[in-house]
């Protein structure tokens, strides 16, 4: 109507859109209430905002916070995060103290994880039928695991897990593992039984999924089964694979356990056969072994991953879809296959980088599942999330540790092996703010901007090396020989 009597006017042409589009808000507006006008964005905000608005424009998203900083909060500044002293997230004692005794939260409850035989009133109308028997197990396959006779060794029992092509026989045998070593060991009656681990070069898998490109995997956005079916099966198979990666590290690199190196006189007359792998009390670049404490860290780690795949499994089961009912990738063990002959980039690659993934997707991941209404997944991701920054953390502290021993720079040394390893792994976004209290240096993966904010992940290309910088080349042929000399000093021929 304002429109019409404009145009009899003569200050305005008038055309049958117009016309339509008068009469259209006209009926809606009888039908429901009147929107509240968005105010037109000033020169202020646009001007917070980069200049990315226009004054002229009414824009939602050009207010003092975007829709998704609402939902996420703001990120503080990264030169305003407090790194911990040393690298050392501050966390590490108390979650070693309390691996003593094993978590037994294997079923995810109504609001969170809680153990098989909780009081009824921890579990939802989701767990009525879906709570598998046993360990995650299925009713067949619950025989076979708790039947199974579990090896005397630490670095048997990772032979045997990897072997295991079940997933959820895998996780149980996992669990009882580490429960039987992390017991005894905290007892502080035995030393670990480690022994040595003979690992196959990749882990038995299920028939089902199907490994394909990682450009084939169906997006969870265009799957078929639903973006939160699609989105839980593709975290299954990362703790899955997580799992395998904890345990053939264990396995893998057991022959550097302090038992293999024999006690020996040193000019000082003291042993270099130490408990610790603290560069405050070995000499650079003398290599004692790798101590008990790292292989009960990841033992650690396999624990923590096999409950999240019980996690998983149990919730793929209550939307009705099996693991394997979605293709899925080898990617994640291509970096163990890489890294199988050198400790620091395994620790480079598997904790530092790839589960780093995962402190900064968690988040996002959770915001979208709950944008869709899925509460119940936001959960557990939001769960897993928070208990991988303590993996993140181990993987930082014995990477520093290493390269105490080697005599190198952390720095330069994490860049060296990820450009060989995992040369386009480092892009953004980055979670600085977990990252930093996972003892992760910005500096390592990324560099600063103009504005002094890490954005961008760090490059290789046409990279210049110093004299005293360790390359992807000389940094492999440095650690063989630091641990050759030392070997055939102890004695060891072999290997």
């Amino acid at each position: 109507v304002i429109r019409l009597r404009a145009c009899a006017r003569g200050e305005m042409s008038v055309s049958a859109l117009s016309i339509g589009c008068a009469w259209r808000v006209g009926i809606a507006s009888l039908v429901r209430p009147p929107r509240a006008r968005v105010p037109r964005v000033s020169v202020s905000a646009v001007d917070g905002f980069g200049g990315l608005g226009r004054v002229t424009r009414r824009c939602r998203w050009a207010t003092t916070s975007s829709a998704a900083k609402q939902k996420q909060g703001v990120a503080p500044a990264v030169s305003t995060l407090e790194r911990p002293a040393d690298g050392v997230w501050s966390g590490l004692a108390e979650w070693r103290l309390e691996s003593a005794r094993a978590n037994k939260a294997w079923v995810w409850g109504k609001n969170d994880a809680v153990p098989a035989d909780a009081d009824a009133k921890h579990f939802g109308d989701e767990n009525r039928g879906n709570v598998p028997p046993g360990i995650w197990a299925s009713p067949f396959d619950q025989v076979l695991v708790e039947t199974t006779p579990l090896p005397c060794t630490l670095a048997g029992c990772a032979d045997l897990i990897l072997r295991t092509k079940d997933p959820a026989g895998k996780a149980a045998l996992s669990h009882r593992a580490y429960a039987k070593f992390a017991g005894e060991s905290s007892s502080g009656t035995e030393k670990l039984a480690l022994g040595f681990g003979s690992p196959p070069t990749s882990p038995a898998r299920p028939d089902k999924p199907a490994l394909v490109h990682p450009g084939l995997v169906p997006s969870p956005k265009t799957s078929e089964l639903g973006f939160s079916q699609a989105m839980m099966h593709n975290i299954a198979h990362i703790e899955l694979n997580a799992i395998d990666l904890a345990w053939d590290t264990i396995a893998r690199f057991s022959p550097m356990h302090v038992s293999r190196f024999a006690t020996s006189s040193f000019a000082d007359g003291e042993s270099r056969l130490s408990s610790s792998f603290s560069s405050r009390e070995q000499k650079h670049g003398t290599f004692a072994g790798l101590p008990d404490q790292f292989f009960l860290d990841f033992a650690r780690v396999a624990d923590d991953e096999s409950r999240h795949l019980g996690w998983c499994l149990q919730r793929l089961h209550e939307m009705g879809i099996a693991y394997g009912d979605i293709p899925a990738h080898n990617l994640l063990w291509e970096g163990a296959t890489s890294t199988a002959d050198s400790l620091p980039g395994r620790l480079a690659v598997v904790p530092c980088m790839q589960e780093a993934r995962g402190l900064d997707a968690g988040p996002r991941l959770v915001s979208k599942l709950r944008g869709r209404g899925d509460n119940r997944s936001a959960d557990i991701i939001a769960k897993i999330s928070a208990e991988e920054l303590a993996h993140v953390a181990v993987g930082v502290v014995w990477f520093r540790e290493v390269c105490s021993v080697l005599d190198v720079d952390p720095q330069a040394t994490f860049r060296a092996e990820i450009k060989r390893h995992a040369p386009e792994s480092l892009r953004g976004p980055f979670n600085h703010e977990h990252r930093v209290t996972a003892g992760l240096d910005p500096e390592w993966y990324a560099v600063p901007g103009t504005d002094g904010q890490y954005r961008m992940g760090h490059e290789f290309l046409h990279e210049n090396h110093t004299m005293n910088t360790p390359t992807d080349d000389d940094l492999p042929a440095a650690l063989k020989t630091r641990l050759a000399q030392t070997l055939r000093m102890e004695g060891v021929t072999e290997f």
